[in-house]
């Protein structure tokens, strides 16, 4: 039985709770950005679900200007009391707060336009039942064939409204289905997720069997010395280096702090001519918003261009401290600055068996985890390879290897890129549910593995 569903936030309540503060007496200027969700998640372990969640989330932040004094409340009701009451304390903190020499003002239309949405919104993922995520993680089981398996299958709804008294008005809605499998055969373990807007396009049982093939394969790994490799990285893996990339350097308040590569090498090649990496909302394999929590449309900016470094991108503070127009990519935090949320490695025409095939002696890595920053400005991580890392041999996959722990700079890596896959693939964030990461399989002629694990 299907049950009727809508998105968890409508514009038009959005306006009528928003209309009971826009002319709020003592402010200059107000912004309200609301936020709903609704996320169903089921998780299993050992071959068996052991939790089913449903949470409601909503919250609307009242920001007060008064001249360059700013601040901002929030509640989690939208009658008119309760906005009212929120923005009083907006107007009281904003009065109590110190000058901001850098407060850009809100936006008006007339100067930054008008949002676009997206519209990554799929009926059916929305309505998801409780029984239907059961029937996927059933799905998964069997496909996994597997007596250890564990991960989630979760649905979720997402709304955003940013509306303020300068004549911003905007809305838009996203939904998302993830799973992830991980499997544990006799020691070796595997991987395997999938990430849509739509659950139709989320394929669990190919997860599954991943994983499972990924286990059996891994049992009994060979050590394997530490030192410089060629490696093939899966999307997974490609991801989480381009999240870790965006992080450290893609936002223009680090490139202002002088701690993002682009701050000194903007206009120089940073990594391999192949490579391309954007921050675009609208390329079909992103989920997200049109506009950032400041009501400013979304612009795709491509921050490395065919290996050169370009831009970073921007909110309002950083565009007028940089002289340039606003990119649309607020984080709603002066402290964090604009951050690049829908980052895209564009994809080559290759397949992951032609990458592979490439390859004399290296190593395929299924996907990394631990990661941390050691050094922002040149982008160095470091971190460990997780659930199927293997040897490749004569262009085949040979034998598992015990895991490495890296030491890298992202940029130095992509420099070395030899070859891009065609398998262009959406990760979600592992932080949070705004934004997300699209990428494919990498052929990276030199990755150093500082040291090796014993399992």
């Amino acid at each position: 039985m299907r049950i009727h569903s809508s998105k968890p936030l409508d514009p038009e309540t959005a306006r009528a709770a928003a209309g009971a503060v826009l002319d709020l007496p003592g402010a200059d200027e107000v912004e309200v950005l609301m936020t709903a969700s609704r996320t169903g998640l089921t998780r299993y372990a050992h071959s068996e679900i052991i939790q089913n969640t449903v949470r409601s989330e909503l919250r609307a932040y009242v920001r007060a200007v008064v001249g360059d004094r700013v601040a901002t409340a929030s509640t989690n009701q939208l009658d008119p009391t309760s906005m009212r009451l929120a923005g009083g304390r907006a107007l009281e903190a904003a009065v109590a707060s110190r000058p901001d020499p850098g407060w850009p003002g809100l936006p008006a239309p007339e100067k930054v336009g008008r949002a676009e949405a997206v519209g990554r919104w799929d009926e059916d993922t929305a309505a998801a039942t409780p029984a239907q995520r059961a029937r996927a993680v059933s799905d998964i089981l069997k496909a996994s064939s597997a007596p250890n398996a564990a991960g989630i299958y979760e649905t979720s709804t997402h709304s955003y409204t940013v509306i303020n008294s300068a004549g911003i008005d905007c809305s838009d809605a996203f939904t998302r289905c993830i799973t992830t499998c991980l499997v544990d055969d006799d020691g070796g373990t595997g991987w395997g997720e999938a990430s849509s807007h739509s659950a139709a396009e989320v394929d669990v049982e190919r997860a599954a069997a991943t994983a499972a093939a990924k286990a059996r394969h891994s049992r009994a790994p060979r050590s394997a010395e530490a030192g410089v490799y060629e490696v093939v990285l899966e999307p997974s893996a490609s991801a989480m280096l381009l999240e870790f990339l965006s992080y450290v350097g893609f936002g223009a308040k680090q490139v202002i702090d002088g701690e993002s590569f682009l701050a000194t090498r903007t206009g120089e090649q940073v990594t391999a001519g192949n490579v391309t990496i954007a921050d675009d909302v609208f390329h079909p394999r992103s989920v997200g918003i049109g506009f950032d929590l400041e009501g400013v449309p979304k612009k795709p900016v491509t921050v490395i261009d065919r290996g050169h470094a370009i831009a970073p991108v921007t909110d309002l503070r950083t565009a007028a401290a940089l002289d340039v127009p606003p990119s649309g990519h607020s984080s709603g935090s002066t402290e964090y600055g604009p951050i690049a949320s829908n980052v895209v490695l564009y994809g080559g025409d290759e397949s992951p068996e032609d990458l592979i095939g490439a390859v004399e002696d290296g190593i395929l890595v299924t996907r990394f985890h631990y990661v941390n920053v050691l050094d922002r400005p040149s982008t160095l991580l470091t971190g460990m390879t997780r659930d199927g890392t293997f040897r490749i041999r004569r262009g085949e996959i040979a034998e598992p290897v015990t895991n490495f722990r890296f030491s890298q700079s992202v940029l130095a890596a992509l420099a070395s890129t030899l070859g891009i896959g065609s398998d262009v693939r959406a990760v979600a964030p592992d932080f949070g549910s705004f934004g997300s990461s699209a990428a494919p399989s990498l052929r990276l002629g030199e990755f150093h593995f500082a040291s090796t694990t014993s399992h």
